[in-house]
Parts: structure tokens; sequence; C-alpha cells
């Protein structure tokens, strides 16, 4: 796997980016059940793309054998040792952290419809979008503001719980 690097505010992924960071020495993904989804790589402070390693960027990488590439934000890059620098990468979905729903409810809507307004009630800009196959209509709400990621899951009341 060679991980590709884009700009922080890319918003397609089906060219090479900034580049590929071909040079690096060591990349892996981790993923633990309801918790951290990562990535790590080592990469040269002699490799081409070195200078373009910046936090906020985004890292394209597949995360293992069977699953499709995924994106990754940079948020460390670590003081360069015996050569290299150690870089640390969230998945692109925790951005979803730091956006806050406005708080709305209805008494019945569709999952697709909730979506869509969980996505554009937000305080500050949502550049994610969001898609489902579901169709039952169910009564939903956001009760107080809460991250959009707090409202797709791992909460009582979040779309997936509901």
């Amino acid at each position: 796997m060679i991980p590709i690097l884009y700009d922080e505010e890319a918003t397609t992924f089906d060219t090479f980016g900034l580049g590929a960071l071909k040079d690096c020495t060591f990349c892996q993904v981790t993923e633990e059940r309801n918790g951290a989804y990562e990535l790590t790589m080592k990469y040269p402070i002699t490799g081409r793309m070195y200078q373009q390693l910046e936090n906020g960027r985004l890292v394209k990488a597949k995360p293992n054998e069977t699953s499709v590439d995924q994106l990754f934000r940079i948020y460390r890059i670590t003081t360069p040792l015996a050569g290299q620098v150690t870089v640390y990468a969230a998945h692109v979905s925790y951005d979803l952290s730091a956006i806050a729903v406005i708080p709305w409810s209805d008494s019945e809507i569709t999952a697709a419809n909730a979506l869509n307004r969980l996505f554009s009630y937000t305080a500050t800009l949502c550049r994610f979008t969001c898609e489902t196959e579901y169709e039952t209509a169910k009564a939903f709400s956001v009760n107080k503001p809460q991250s959009v990621r707090a409202c797709l899951g791992g909460v009582a009341g979040s779309v997936l719980d509901v």
C-alpha cells in the first residue's frame, strides 16, 4: 500500500492529490471496535514529499486487505528522529465530532430525510454528506446541541439507536 497525500480542503480523491507517499517506510492502520481508527506512518526527512506533510492534510490509505481506501486527517507529526518522522492521522469521520447540530425534532421522518436534516442543521459549515437505503419513517429528534458524530451513533437516541 502506498498512501496518497491530499490538501486539507480536498473533496475528490480519484487523483494522486499532492502526491504518493512512496518513500514511507511504515504505514499501519489500527481500528479498534468502538474505539480509535487511526493511521501511523513513518516518513524519512529525505523523502520527496516530506515538506508537504502538514497537520490537517489528508492521507488516503488502504486499512486492510479487504477494505476500500479510507481517508485520515493528520493531527501530529513528530520531531525527526534517526532521519524520519512519525505521522499520526485520525479517520476523517472524526471531523464530525467538531461540527455541532442545532436541536430539531420530527414526529415521523425517514432515515434519509433525517440524515439530510442532520447534516444541514449545523452551527458551522458541514461539507459531509450521508445516505441510506433504509426507508422506514420514525420519530427522531436532536434535543440539545451535540456533534454530528454523536447524533449518528454511539449514544442513546442517535440515528443508529433509533
